[in-house]
């Protein structure tokens, strides 16, 4: 077997249990995309190639348009632009969104029979993990929910950014949702992204501060 055999056999396949879903496959990435309204939503595929098997990890990622235009409009191109997601074993045994659970639901395929139950696995990864994930994460009060809520010395474990990401986001999320707490959060994030990254890193808080400073002096229009 080679690996891209392999790879096309599973994106062929998936895709049409997928496409039905609004997915449409992207090849250069090999993950599958569905946009609605101003958010997208990303099933991400990697097949590993090892010595004596292959291996298949599974993302699932939201990229919310709106909260990514205004990051990129005040800093600049980013190298991404997700939002939410990352692997689907910390998607799964995170259900409560916040504290990391480190597991594994790496799929193995050894013989060439392992392909299609790793296709009937991955359909079953998006039905019962992505899909719910997807769902939970449909707005941006929901984003909000997460994003803006204790633990603010880390990261949630259903927000993939770093942690000057989280606290940048965040802020930016809770303008456009008019979060109350919105001033609050300021003090939080400012104390935390200081002792965060007082001793390294100090374009981290530079940008930080570049992201609340435009917040405070312009209005967010959706």
């Amino acid at each position: 077997m080679k690996i891209q055999e392999i790879k096309n056999r599973i994106s062929v396949e998936l895709n049409f249990k997928l496409i039905t879903e609004g997915f449409v496959y992207k090849k250069s990435t090999n993950e599958f995309r569905r946009s609605t309204g101003s958010h997208t939503y990303i099933f991400s595929i990697d097949l590993l190639a090892w010595s004596d098997h292959y291996s298949i990890n599974v993302r699932v990622y939201i990229s919310e348009r709106q909260v990514e235009d205004i990051l990129e409009k005040i800093l600049g191109k980013q190298r991404n632009r997700l939002t939410l997601g990352g692997d689907i074993a910390t998607i799964k045994f995170s259900p409560d969104g916040k504290k990391v659970i480190n597991q594994t639901l790496a799929i193995i395929i050894l013989f060439e029979e392992d392909i299609a139950a790793a296709i009937e696995t991955l359909y079953h990864y998006y039905v019962e993990i992505a899909k719910p994930f997807f769902d939970r994460y449909n707005s941006l009060e929901s984003i909000d929910d997460i994003i803006n809520s204790e633990p603010y010395d880390s990261i949630p474990a259903h927000v993939c950014a770093n942690y000057d990401g989280r606290c940048m986001k965040g802020l930016i999320v809770a303008k456009l949702v008019n979060n109350p707490r919105y001033n609050e959060l300021v003090v939080i994030y400012n104390d935390e992204m200081r002792e965060t990254f007082i001793d390294f890193r100090q374009e981290a808080i530079e940008n930080y501060c570049k992201v609340r400073d435009y917040l405070n002096d312009n209005e967010l229009i959706l």
